[in-house]
């Protein structure tokens, strides 16, 4: 992507999008400030409005932000977190052999948890500014104490404000998972990545034995099984299907609608026709279908719940961080180029308070460096740069509006006027973009101090932290273009080991252990599928002088699709891998084994940077159904355009 493009693409970010999103959830916030700006007022002081109202405001960050917990329960443990870091960060005040590492470690654990969710990753990173900020700005152990006490005021009163009617049903983030994976189901997407997105919701909730979490489990489980009934569906383009595809996109809709409202969904059962029902594929979906509304309605069936925790278990949160320990993770570059950003940023911050006159700015306040690289520093060069330049242009007016605010009257009253009017514009137009959500957070900011100075060094700081972020990345960037290969690969092999998991079960379709190995191939194989399908993303937007491991724009374009299908047909290989036609299975087992080694030939040329294979015409065994014929063929021509996408390469 060249400049022109990164800047139009940040043009187009500043386009306003709707203000006021999520209106009850802005209401209760909007409460908790109000209330604990009455409560600063009332210390006396503009310190401690201030201290108070950043309580409050940090706090209401964590209640704005995606959570996958319980409402009460994630915005209660983000602000005791806090709370405990602004009494660790007086602990350790001015003692920087150990302010730093913490930080160090603090931006990399947030870095790294953005695998888990982007919502988990910036509480840590905010706990971790916390303890940063107070670690600086104290001055004594009486100040600090003093601080913490007004601080806390602002957290719990936001707290208190989150049990706010209307109280959202348990596992509220969960149920929007699922209900958006049988929305994908009912409008024939791309079911894959909110799957991903379910999986990863129900992993932070996995421990729990709640009826209700084994029933969000075994709904993703049903999802998967009506997917790939589905994938096998659309390969036979029938205009005899529609009727049968129209109500179980009904079903699907109303099971979505159901589960995200936590109401119970009746158990309505589809019902074919005598012509329909004979035909083995439409019969395995409906019945698919029938399933899903049953676990979705009053009663979960014995034998279902009792397979929930077995069959179908999502990663774990510490499963998704475990993957990603690895320097070629770019979730590790990222937490890395992150944490060795803030230390630098942190050192730079200090430098400008000793650097420039105490009448100018404010000393102590270097930690406002750190604040703007974690807001600017993305696992990628698009978002690093295109967002970043969006955000850098909402810092410099926010800025130049809390310089002027900042000649207004310095009253009590017409600061906590100031910040509250500040704050509300923030809560209404936070949704609109990143350069509105900076404009109205680095007003706020810059007002809670009385004069310009305040201002003027976090306006100096925060553009500093700006420029060192696009540098940091420049220098020590991640290159999603050169790891497609490697990607490929790794995506070939897991779907290769699906395949084969696939024909062992076809051939011990009652093994549970085999039954177990095809959903952990699964899971494999989407977390593969959704790092090559997020790395095409990100290498779209590189520089195109940039090394891209031989993949051209238009190769990519010819790949994407080709990867598509391949996994689309690995899923309908999956759907006819069991059956009581033994006849029928061993041609899926003997068909999912040609497929395995086709893909597993291709990866391994990609690997040892070998001749492409070149493959014989895949014609079907003898024998086999229709449906799977259709199957066969189709994969063999993705595999073979792969083959030949992958012999053009130019690796030098």
């Amino acid at each position: 992507m060249s400049l022109p493009s990164i800047l139009d693409h940040a043009l187009r970010e500043m386009r306003p999008k709707p203000p006021l999103k999520d209106p009850a959830r802005l209401l209760r916030v909007a409460v908790g400030m109000t209330v604990a700006t009455i409560v600063g007022y009332l210390t006396g002081t503009i310190g401690g409005l201030a201290l108070v109202c950043v309580g409050a405001f940090l706090a209401g960050i964590a209640a704005v932000m995606p959570h996958n917990r319980p409402r009460l329960s994630a915005v209660s443990l983000t602000t005791l977190g806090e709370i405990a870091a602004l009494f660790l960060g007086v602990v350790v005040h001015g003692i920087w052999w150990v302010i730093l590492p913490v930080l160090f470690i603090g931006l990399l654990a947030g870095g790294l948890l953005r695998s888990v969710t982007v919502g988990l990753s910036m509480r840590v990173i905010v706990v971790t500014i916390i303890f940063l900020a107070f670690a600086e700005i104290t001055t004594s152990w009486h100040t600090g104490l003093t601080e913490l006490g007004l601080f806390a005021a602002g957290g719990l009163i936001m707290m208190v404000a989150q049990f706010l009617p209307p109280i959202e049903p348990a596992y509220a983030t969960q149920r929007v998972a699922v209900a958006d994976l049988y929305r994908a189901l009912a409008t024939d997407g791309p079911y894959g990545p909110a799957i991903l997105t379910a999986d990863r919701s129900l992993a932070l909730v996995s421990h729990r034995r709640s009826h209700e979490v084994g029933r969000l489990t075994e709904l993703v489980e049903v999802a998967e099984e009506i997917g790939q009934l589905l994938q096998a569906m659309h390969n036979r383009h029938d205009a005899a299907d529609r009727p049968t595809l129209d109500a179980i996109s009904g079903r699907c809709r109303a099971i979505a609608v159901g589960v995200q409202r936590g109401r119970l969904v009746n158990a309505e059962q589809i019902v074919l026709d005598e012509q329909t029902d004979a035909d083995r594929l439409s019969n395995a979906l409906v019945r698919a279908v029938n399933t899903a509304s049953s676990i979705a309605s009053t009663e979960l069936p014995a034998d279902v719940e009792a397979s929930t925790a077995s069959r179908h278990r999502p990663p774990s949160a510490l499963d998704l961080v475990r993957a990603e320990l690895r320097l070629s993770s770019p979730m590790m570059q990222h937490g890395l180029r992150l944490a060795c950003a803030g230390v630098v940023a942190q050192l730079i911050g200090l430098a400008i308070g000793q650097a420039t006159p105490a009448d100018l700015v404010l000393r102590g306040h270097g930690f406002w460096v750190v604040v703007a690289v974690v807001l600017i520093l993305f696992p990628d060069y698009g978002e690093t740069m295109s967002r970043g330049i969006s955000r850098t242009i909402g810092t410099v007016f926010g800025v130049g509006l809390g310089i002027a605010l900042s000649f207004l009257p310095s009253t009590l009253a017409v600061h906590a006027l100031v910040l509250t009017v500040l704050y509300f514009g923030y809560l209404a137009f936070r949704s609109c973009g990143q350069a509105y959500t900076m404009f109205w957070v680095v007003a706020w900011i810059a007002a809670l101090t009385v004069g310009p100075a305040g201002a003027i060094t976090r306006g100096v700081e925060t553009l500093a932290g700006c420029v060192l972020a696009f540098v940091v990345y420049l220098i020590a960037p991640t290159w999603h273009g050169s790891r497609l290969s490697s990607l490929l690969t790794a995506l070939l092999r897991a779907e290769s080991e699906r395949l084969r998991a696939i024909a062992d079960l076809s051939e011990q379709p009652n093994d549970a252990a085999a039954d177990a190995e095809v959903v952990h191939a699964t899971a494999r194989s989407r977390i593969a599928r959704m790092e090559f399908t997020e790395a095409v993303h990100r290498a779209s937007a590189e520089p195109r002088r940039v090394a891209s491991g031989g993949w051209s724009a238009d190769k990519i374009a010819a790949l994407t699709p080709a990867v598509a299908n391949i996994s689309r047909q690995t899923s309908v290989m999956a759907a006819f891998a069991t059956g009581p036609d033994a006849d029928r299975r061993e041609k899926v087992r003997l068909e999912s084994e040609e497929f395995a080694g086709r893909l597993q030939a291709i990866a391994e040329s990609i690997q040892n940077e070998t001749t492409a294979p070149t493959f014989e015409p895949w014609h079907p065994h003898a024998g086999a159904t229709s449906n799977l014929v259709i199957a066969v063929e189709s994969a063999g021509e993705s595999t073979a355009e792969l083959a030949t996408l992958v012999g053009g390469l130019d690796r030098h």
